[in-house]
């Protein structure tokens, strides 16, 4: 439920009583003496101090608090900074309304309050804040939608992002950008169609832009359009004009679609020579890499390491080969060094793994703790890493306290909550991960990510299954192309019998995306439609990929030869 802008809190029946003797033992029915109004000092003192001892949601309250009791503009942007810094949105949200109330002009409060809604699930109040932003912030809405789309791609579910820019989109109907921006959103949360319909509209607009033609090819490439999404690519490589970022992004599509001779051929020209091209030489060495040319990749990220550019990409993928090589200490050096971009969170977690297998969980909890006290924006996920190691190690009771703290810390975190039902389901509480996830629905209605949990987990209980074709129904709206959502939706048409439609589905999600939990119901299915030998197919394919997976090797010792 949205959060009211003031708290209130309830009396206890006691002290209501207390309260109405003392109104009527006063003169006139008044209270003798009130209690004095709230202090903005002592309120940011409060909040310093629980600061101080790192007790986030306690100093967020306490700031915004003060911000409520104070008419100093500077007051409430303290509290919706430091909020939104540590990732306690809903008083983010409330403390940017305060500062908003004192001054409406105030560019840096609606971004923050803007942000802090989409985060909640509170679309209307994203699109109420963030609307006014692209007429004002920027030198034009246009670089207002090229500027945001990264901002807000960072933040919220990807469904949601989408549903965002659709309201910002509809204001500002002639702008290429916005359909630009919508069209990229629609491909991270795997509504191709959507994706389709605005990247053409967008070159409708600007017929010349190469983004927008690029982001078209691409979209075609993701409807199944491959050959002509390709060719339309193509075409802006060829032209006069191209520049090298067009040249690489081809590249990229070529290796996407395993087309991996033609990317190199792209990028060898911008690999050597006088002018060496950063870029270039990372993406040849992720090709040597997934070829599994260790001595050609080792190469390659050395050379972009001496480049000075992408140095943090290099370090990381130089950690991965020597991962690759079982040589710890090396891929040790290597991630520790990895401090920043992309890759930090992923590097420090093999440190973390790797002196866990050393020394013990404890090093490894305690290696990662370090690296949340110098990262704190990223410190809900170096939480679920946490969490995650404990798992990996089977400590999955220390995983499960580790995310109770966690979402103490960080309330607001849809990722932490969902990590806690999925570590539920590890340990066969299946009853509190439904409850979770029901609480979840009732705090972000229409969530398309809880729903499809939700609905899921019912189905594989085999419970309430009307109401999880219906939940996954609702997801697969926002979602349509998920392979996930789609196995979901297969696995609940599973369960209530419909055997043909759920293979239709199925079938689908496996081209979509690879994943054993969807091979294994895809076989589950064709074994339910007197088809063994395809069901076999299905999940010795799938142990070839994942050929450590217990789940397929029991499954397929089950079937038997």
């Amino acid at each position: 439920m949205p959060t009211p802008l003031f708290r209130t809190r309830s009396l206890p029946a006691a002290a209501t009583l207390l309260l109405l003797a003392a109104c009527a033992g006063a003169p006139g029915g008044r209270v003798a003496s009130e209690a004095p109004a709230p202090d903005p000092e002592s309120l940011l003192a409060d909040g310093d101090a629980a600061l101080e001892r790192d007790e986030l949601p306690e100093a967020a309250r306490a700031y915004r608090r003060a911000a409520e009791a104070s008419d100093d503009e500077a007051v409430a942007e303290q509290a919706a900074q430091a909020a939104f810094d540590n990732s306690q949105y809903g008083e983010a949200l409330l403390a940017a309304e305060r500062w908003l109330a004192l001054n409406p002009t105030s560019e840096q409060a609606r971004r923050i309050a803007g942000v802090s809604a989409l985060e909640l699930h509170r679309l209307e109040a994203a699109d109420t804040h963030l609307a006014p932003l692209l007429e004002t912030g920027f030198v034009s809405p246009a670089a207002g939608f090229l500027a945001l789309l990264p901002v807000l791609a960072d933040h919220g579910t990807a469904p949601d992002v989408t549903a965002l820019f659709r309201r910002l989109v509809a204001r500002h109907a002639s702008v290429a950008e916005g359909h630009y921006a919508l069209g990229a959103a629609a491909l991270s949360s795997e509504n191709f169609a959507l994706a389709l319909e605005s990247a053409r509209r967008a070159t409708s607009i600007a017929p010349y832009w190469a983004p927008a033609r690029m982001l078209l090819g691409r979209a075609m490439i993701a409807s199944g359009q491959e050959e002509a999404g390709l060719a339309a690519c193509r075409d802006l490589v060829l032209a006069p004009e191209a520049d090298v970022a067009t040249h690489l992004e081809y590249a990229m599509l070529l290796a996407a679609t395993g087309r991996d001779e033609e990317a190199r051929a792209v990028l060898t020209p911008y690999a050597s020579g006088s002018t060496v091209v950063p870029g270039a030489v990372r993406g040849l060495g992720v090709l040597d890499l997934q070829r599994g040319d260790l001595a050609a990749a080792t190469r390659r990220f050395e050379q972009l390491l001496a480049t000075g550019a992408q140095s943090y990409d290099a370090l990381y993928f130089l950690g991965t080969i020597a991962d690759r090589r079982e040589d710890p200490e090396r891929a040790l050096r290597y991630y520790a060094k990895v401090a920043g971009g992309e890759f930090a969170l992923p590097a420090q977690a093999r440190v973390a793994r790797i002196r866990a297998d050393q020394s013990g969980l404890e090093a490894g909890l305690a290696h990662l703790d370090e690296f949340a006290h110098g990262h704190p924006q990223s410190a809900p996920d170096v939480v679920a890493a946490r969490a995650g190691l404990a798992s990996s190690l089977g400590e999955t009771g220390r995983a499960l306290s580790i995310l109770e703290a966690g979402i103490a810390q960080y309330p607001d975190s849809l990722d932490l909550r969902m990590a806690r039902v999925f570590a539920y389901e590890r340990v066969g509480k299946s009853d509190a991960a439904i409850r979770d996830l029901r609480g979840l629905l009732e705090q972000r209605p229409g969530d398309a990510v809880v729903q499809n949990a939700l609905g899921y987990t019912l189905a594989d209980r085999n419970r309430q299954l009307d109401e999880a074709a219906a939940l996954v129904s609702a997801a697969l709206e926002q979602t349509p192309d998920s392979a996930a959502v789609l196995d979901s939706m297969g696995w609940v048409l599973f369960r209530q019998g419909r055997l043909r439609e759920a293979l239709v589905l199925l079938e689908r999600a496996s081209d979509l995306g690879e994943d054993v939990e969807i091979d294994l119901h895809l076989g589950e299915v064709q074994w339910a439609l007197g088809d063994p030998a395809a069901a076999r197919k299905t999940w010795q394919a799938a142990l070839e990929r994942r050929p450590d997976d217990p789940r397929l090797k029991e499954r397929l010792q089950q079937a038997g030869p």
